[in-house]
Formats: structure tokens, C-alpha cells, sequence
């Protein structure tokens, strides 16, 4: 029984990490191609005009890639509350870092200045 939990979670943690990559994936090429856009316009000695619309659409892109990253990391807390409901521990992988807490951040700004 324990194996076969094991097991699953396991399944579910690859795909997550599968899911989550590949949104990544899709935010950094639509911020390529969003960047790219007035870059290749000038280059063309184009109207601002002649890529507004072209532009607009892939915010709206990154914009709704954005939205389903957020969910998807609501989907992965979820997933973790049934981990530990089911009486598993967490399992993580990938590079995991502690983000500094308010004051460390307050503390380089003050020496930044």
C-alpha cells in the first residue's frame, strides 16, 4: 500500500515539475518574441503602428501564460495538501533556495543607496 502511494506521488510530482517547466518554457519564448517585436520593427524602419496590434496580442499571450503559471502553482499546493493528507512526507527536487526575509532586503537597499 505504502508503494503504491510512493509510487503515485512520485508520478504526480514528475508531472507537476513536466507542467510547470513548460510554462516556463512558454513564458520565456513569448517574452522573446514580445521583446523581439520593436526591436525587429526598428530594425525594418517600420511605423510604431504597423506591430501595435501584432505586440498587443502576445502581451495578451504572456498575460494568460502568467494566469495558468499562477494555477498551476495553486495545483501544485493542492496536490501537496494531498500528500500530506495521505500521510506523505514532501519530496522536492530542483535547485531550492531560501528567499530573505523583508529586513535583509531593506538592509542591501540602505548600503545600495
Amino acid at each position: 500500500m505504502l508503494n503504491n502511494r510512493l509510487a503515485a506521488a512520485k508520478l504526480m510530482a514528475e508531472k507537476i515539475a513536466a507542467c510547470e517547466n513548460a510554462i516556463d518554457d512558454a513564458l520565456i519564448s513569448a517574452a522573446e518574441l514580445t521583446s523581439a517585436t520593436p526591436v525587429a520593427r526598428r530594425q525594418a524602419n517600420l511605423s510604431p503602428v504597423v506591430c501595435q496590434e501584432a505586440l498587443a496580442l502576445t502581451g495578451e499571450a504572456l498575460t494568460a501564460l502568467h494566469q495558468a503559471r499562477a494555477k498551476m502553482v495553486s495545483a501544485h499546493l493542492a496536490f501537496a495538501e494531498i500528500r500530506d493528507q495521505i500521510g506523505l512526507g514532501a519530496y522536492a527536487t530542483g535547485d531550492l533556495w531560501k528567499l530573505p526575509k523583508a529586513k535583509h532586503l531593506s538592509v542591501v537597499s540602505d548600503k545600495a543607496a
